[in-house]
Order: C-alpha cells, then structure tokens, then sequence
C-alpha cells in the first residue's frame, strides 16, 4: 500500500469500514477495526507522522449531516483535549474523509472489560472496587474541566 492519500469509496463504509492496510489523509495506516457500536466505529491504527499507535474513532454519518450535532461533538473534543488523567485516554485531533467526521486518540493495548468478565466471569470483590475506583477518578478529572 503506498503512502498516499487513499479516499475511501462510499461502499467502504457500507460494508463496516476500512481493511488493514488502507492509508487515510496520508497519515494513518489502518491496522485493525477495535469495535463497532451506535457511536460509530473504532480502528486501530499507525501514525506515519509520529510513528505511533492511535485509536480513530469514525462518527456516524448523521453528525456530519446535522451542524448542531457536530458542533456540539467538536466542543467535546476541545473539552477532552484539556483532560490529563492516567485514566482517561487522551485525545489528540478531529479530521473528516468525504464527510465521516472522526477524532484521533490514544491508543491503550490491553483487554477489554467485556472481554476480561467473558474470560473469567465475575470479578473478585477486591478487582471490582479497584475498577470502579479508576472508572470514578477517570469521570472526576472529566466533570472538573
């Protein structure tokens, strides 16, 4: 795949997304899709710039249609980028593709709740309250900005 700016068609996104490997503004290589849900979807993938791991998160196609939805994403995002916290993922930038408005941020390596309570069932009382305190922490630092 070379590094040029790869413009998606409009099926890419019809069918769920991107393929590893496609190359987005001439900066992000697709790695991998991370989730999909009713906030759009979620990839892994490279910065050629910095040379770095992000997560690219792919707004449903709607909020580009509506400028009152995307403003108000927008003014999350300038919010989320004043949040420091080492429980809360930094955010780093906003971009749009043929109007599918997206955001970059942090990628963090590691195992899902959903998937840790798959694999062991219910958490240990201790690991619990350890969760809901850095979930709590997380959610402090963001209601203090």
């Amino acid at each position: 795949m070379t590094l040029g700016t790869v413009t998606p068609t409009p099926s890419a996104f019809d069918d769920g997304g991107f393929t590893p490997g496609t190359v987005l503004q001439s900066r992000y290589r697709i790695v991998g899709l991370i989730g999909r849900g009713g906030m759009g979807e979620v990839y892994r993938a490279q910065d050629l710039k910095l040379g770095q791991s992000v997560a690219l998160k792919f707004l449903p196609q709607d909020v580009g249609r509506e400028p009152a939805r995307l403003e108000r994403f927008l003014s999350e995002v300038r919010i989320a980028r004043q949040i420091s916290h080492p429980n809360v993922c930094r955010v780093y930038d906003v971009g749009d593709i043929d109007g599918r408005h997206f955001l970059s941020m942090e990628f963090v390596d590691g195992e899902d709740l959903a998937s840790l309570l798959r694999r062991i069932g219910r958490l240990p009382a201790d690991k619990g309250v350890e969760i809901a305190r850095q979930v709590c922490a997380g959610l402090a630092a963001a209601h203090d900005r």
